[in-house]
């Protein structure tokens, strides 16, 4: 156990005397600190503390904080990983990716991101931020891009923004979903214009932006419900 780990959760009864060391029990973080649930489990009831709806504590052994609403403890949500892929490099493409209403039916579009995560475990929540810099190079028309897992063909995210000459589009795209598995996944951002032309990924007119860089980027979070 560490120095803050505790067994009880004292009761203070009327007319008994407060030591430093019940003191020093209450005011050593603030929330009762346990070893494991079964030290948790222990340190109510009895002579101690009756446990009820509200009561906090920290676990050791599993780095959560706890919370219990009358029924079961339950653990707060945290973030148990992220990964993040950064890119400059300039691309352009040409494959259409028509945009309708429904989303899953998005299958095309050149692939300029991907990144991969392996989850810790299949009841947790992924969130997916995707960040892109596109441009349109020859006349004003609509631009797609979606968001696609492994090798499925359909997208689980998508938008179609319009696009001026020339001009810089930022497209952001956010899924969240359960993880439903503990097997490395990976996402893919694609990306096309909606007609018979030509779009420059992080760059304008198939070039680098005049006097700036551009670069886009997806970031995977992985949180514990």
């Amino acid at each position: 156990m560490g120095a803050n780990a505790q067994t009880t959760v004292p009761d203070f009864v009327a007319e008994t005397v407060l030591t430093a060391a019940k003191l020093d029990i209450s005011a050593a973080t603030g929330v009762p600190v346990f070893a494991t649930t079964v030290t948790r489990d222990a340190a109510f009831g009895g002579a101690n503390k009756v446990l009820a709806e509200g009561q906090t504590c920290y676990l050791e052994d599993a780095n959560v904080v706890q919370y219990y609403d009358g029924a079961a403890w339950t653990s707060v949500g945290k973030v148990a990983q992220m990964v993040n892929t950064q890119t400059g490099a300039l691309a352009t493409g040409s494959t259409q990716m028509p945009f309708d209403d429904t989303i899953p039916q998005i299958t095309e579009g050149n692939e300029y991101m991907t990144l991969a995560i392996t989850p810790t475990s299949a009841t947790n929540i992924l969130i997916v931020d995707c960040v892109a810099m596109l441009a349109v190079d020859n006349v004003n028309i609509q631009i797609s891009s979606a968001l696609f897992q492994d090798s499925t063909a359909g997208a689980l995210a998508a938008i179609s923004v319009n696009s001026a000459t020339h001009r810089s589009t930022v497209t952001l795209l956010r899924h969240k979903m359960t993880a439903g598995t503990t097997s490395a996944t990976t996402f893919r951002f694609r990306a096309g214009p909606n007609s018979a032309q030509t779009i420059t990924f992080n760059g304008v007119a198939s070039a680098r932006y005049f006097g700036g860089v551009a670069a886009s980027s997806i970031t995977i979070t992985e949180y514990t419900p």
